[in-house]
């Protein structure tokens, strides 16, 4: 048997006690809780309620699976029916039945920052809240909610999606130009993706592509387009990997030529210029080559006050001269005299080293001086008087 057949409204009211009176209250925040025995039930709270009368059924939030068979228990829907007729007798129906035409925006007006904030989807693949800002003839434009910027962007609606159409501060001239699309808003996403597909070498939006429901038919028309970009891109990378390699080798030359050169200033007894090599200062880069440890301090000076590095022959010892503009360094002196040995050194040992690949006996012509080594058994080594060639 069912006990709501009658025609009700989609408000729901409970049945409270206000002083010594009983009385109908709307509640906003409510819903129907379906159940199989047609009965007019509705959560509200942490609570179950009965339409007609209002009054609380159960403190749950929703129906326990045993409700139908709880009912049966007692007394079935006759012995409810009877109930809910005898608190009829005393308090009356509900508007809920008294007012059956009546809406939820009759009894609770909507907020204005409600209605004018929507939550659809972005270009981002995100839902977020947007705020309406403009909404004349038709046309309605949006802006990220809380986004109160004056260049910030505006968007028009499109099937529960939201596409950036422009500025916000030109919603004029954007109302005037959705004003002049033929087909609406969905018409001219509509024409845009059309026009891509009909053009094997133009990308089609995806985005677009989504609002129509068009995505597969997008992807097949990108494939080959998205292949031929990742082709491209690849050989640009190529490129810029072959270009930073030369650049990489070409400045390590450079580099190493700096350090040549300057090494041989110093066998030559020559001033060295503390010189920029690729934003390094030369001398300090020597000090490092030869692997001679610099207090920071002294670094730092090395870097920004010294100007060159000399053999003052009057003297008969390595001196140096920095810039005016600082003061002079106090142990800048003891670390010359190691670097002008350790470079003397590297001299001495590469010309006592004979560069062989083992092949033939021509490999000692490499050596610097060849005619005190010679080949033999597989090894370059020093001759005796009796090996000299005269």
């Amino acid at each position: 048997m069912s006990i709501t057949a009658k025609k009700h409204s989609n408000v729901f009211y409970i049945l409270e006690k206000t002083g010594s009176d009983m009385g109908f209250k709307p509640v906003e925040k409510a819903r129907a809780c379906k159940n199989s025995l047609g009965l007019d039930l509705f959560q509200y709270g942490a609570a179950v309620y009965e339409g007609r009368t209002g009054l609380l059924m159960m403190s749950t939030r929703g129906l326990p699976p045993g409700f139908a068979e709880h009912i049966e228990k007692n007394g079935g829907l006759q012995k409810l029916n009877e109930n809910i007729e005898a608190q009829l007798s005393k308090t009356g129906e509900s508007p809920r039945y008294t007012r059956p035409d009546e809406r939820k925006q009759d009894i609770f007006p909507p907020d204005p920052e409600k209605e004018n904030t929507v939550f659809a989807k972005g270009g981002d693949g995100k839902k977020h809240y947007y705020s309406r800002f403009y909404n004349e003839n038709g046309i309605e434009l949006f802006t990220l909610k809380n986004e109160n910027e004056p260049y910030s962007t505006a968007f028009v609606q499109c099937d529960g999606y939201m596409i950036g159409i422009g500025s916000k501060t030109n919603y004029e001239s954007i109302a005037e130009r959705i004003a002049g699309f033929e087909n609406g808003i969905k018409g001219e996403v509509e024409r845009i993706v059309n026009e891509s597909m009909d053009n094997p070498q133009k990308w089609v939006d995806m985005y677009f592509a989504e609002i129509l429901g068009r995505v597969d038919e997008a992807k097949a028309h990108n494939a080959p387009i998205r292949e031929a970009r990742d082709l491209e891109n690849q050989r640009r990378d190529e490129e810029r990997e072959s270009k930073r390699i030369a650049k990489e080798q070409a400045e390590k030359a450079e580099y190493e030529q700096a350090i040549k050169t300057a090494e041989g200033k110093i066998l030559n007894k020559e001033t060295v210029g503390n010189a920029d090599i690729q934003g390094k200062s030369l001398i300090m880069q020597l000090f490092r080559e030869h692997n001679i440890p610099i207090p920071l301090k002294t670094q730092g000076w090395i870097i920004n006050a010294l100007a060159d590095i000399h053999y003052n022959e009057n003297r008969e010892r390595w001196s140096y001269t920095y810039f005016n503009s600082s003061k002079n360094s106090t142990v800048f002196s003891d670390y010359l005299p190691l670097l002008v040995s350790a470079v003397q050194t590297k001299q001495q040992f590469e010309e006592m080293t004979c560069p062989l690949d083992g092949d033939t006996e021509n490999d000692c012509a490499d050596c610097v001086y060849s005619g005190d080594y010679h080949f033999q058994n597989g090894e370059c080594v020093e001759r005796d008087d009796d090996d000299m060639e005269i």
